[in-house]
């Protein structure tokens, strides 16, 4: 089976020469930092090429829908970096996604500390909403053009993602979590006007790459979890997600080949799994341990949704016996149910060693074998 094949059998649970290889969603700056002083060639410096690559996972190829959007909403042009302060020991920005961001000075990889978001009412929104418009010739640059030729080089032997920022995370991004939390009660139109452009803008947007290259799943970035639930109510996602999911995944599929929608988000999401599914997502990652995710409960609650992820990555902190234990205890029952990829609940952190790293992936693809 080539990539492509592989990864849409995966999906169908249909029967494999053998599963996906992406045993892990990213590294820490600071993971491959030490890993350079313990032989990992000095080549190898991000998660996105290099690190794949080096480490033979399967090719994963990204389809952004414009440039810099990584996790932001899509904004067209983004808005212009700014620093607004910088001392030796943080420095607050304004971001390209309109955000005022306080952050470390020396780059370590944390969670930002957001001060300011670009929305706060309806006339906030109606004010951006140009950079928001599918249809600006600009927005398919280079960058989209770059990744398709590199995706196409490839052949079959690659699976492509459309990298879509979810609803609640473009929520989020513009109107910062309280404020969002806040207006479900005082101000929902303007929550419902925000999800309706989400929703068009959205899956015009995969349309259009679709029309441009082979597009194998949607990958819907969410992080709406913490260790102990969701941070919003199923009540709340019935009245502000649900409707605006199934309009865009329904016109998706509607007018395209695209079968496979995935939301990525960390945390606890045992409540959202059944409403999310029931929208049309039929994928879901990276199920972490620590929040309490258990992959083999999940798969018997529900037995068609893909699972991407789930191994506990504390298990690579210690020895060869816990990653032994850890997949053992996990990935030969989750591969014969099928839809399953074995994967890290989450980036590598740098209390892994390379060494241990290479054990779990020796591991892993014995038991595959």
């Amino acid at each position: 089976m080539n990539t492509r094949e592989r990864f849409r059998a995966t999906c169908a649970f249909e029967p494999l020469d053998r599963p996906i290889r992406f045993e892990a969603w990213g590294f820490w700056q600071e993971t491959i930092k030490r890993w350079h002083g313990e032989g990992l060639p000095e080549a190898v410096i991000d998660s996105i090429f290099t690190a794949p690559d080096y480490f033979g996972f399967d090719k994963l190829s990204w389809l952004p829908i414009c440039a810099n959007t990584d996790y932001e909403v899509g904004f067209f042009p983004t808005f212009t970096e700014e620093v607004i302060e910088k001392t030796d020991a943080y420095t607050i920005m304004k971001d390209i996604g309109g955000k005022t961001v306080k952050v470390f000075s020396d780059g370590r990889s944390t969670i930002p500390h957001y001060l300011d978001h670009p929305v706060k009412n309806i006339a906030d929104l109606e004010e951006l909403k140009w950079r928001l418009d599918p249809e600006t010739p600009e927005r398919f640059t280079a960058l989209l053009d770059a990744m398709i030729a590199l995706a196409e080089g490839f052949g079959e032997n690659t699976f492509s993602a459309a990298l879509v920022c979810g609803l609640f995370g473009t929520l989020r991004h513009l109107m910062g979590l309280k404020n969002l939390s806040v207006a479900t009660r005082r101000d929902p139109a303007l929550i419902h006007t925000i999800a309706r452009h989400w929703a068009f803008m959205n899956a015009t947007l995969v349309k259009k790459i679709r029309r441009k290259t082979t597009v194998d799943f949607v990958f819907l970035w969410e992080d709406m979890a913490y260790k102990n639930g969701p941070m919003i109510s199923p009540a709340a996602f019935q009245e502000f997600m649900a409707p605006y999911y199934r309009e865009l995944i329904g016109s998706v599929r509607a007018d395209t080949d695209i079968e496979n929608f995935c939301v990525d988000s960390d945390g606890d999401v045992t409540l959202l799994i059944p409403l999310f599914m029931e929208t049309g997502v039929n994928m879901m990652l990276p199920f972490e341990v620590q929040s309490g995710m258990d992959i083999l409960k999940v798969r018997r609650e529900f037995p068609s949704l893909v699972i991407w992820g789930g191994i506990d990555k504390r298990a690579l902190f210690h020895d060869e016996g816990d990653i032994r234990r850890e997949v053992a205890g996990k990935v030969p029952a989750m591969l014969e149910k099928g839809g399953y990829i074995p994967s890290i609940d989450h980036n590598v952190p740098p209390e892994v060693s390379l060494e241990n790293f290479r054990i779990f992936l020796d591991v892993i693809r014995t038991i595959e074998k």
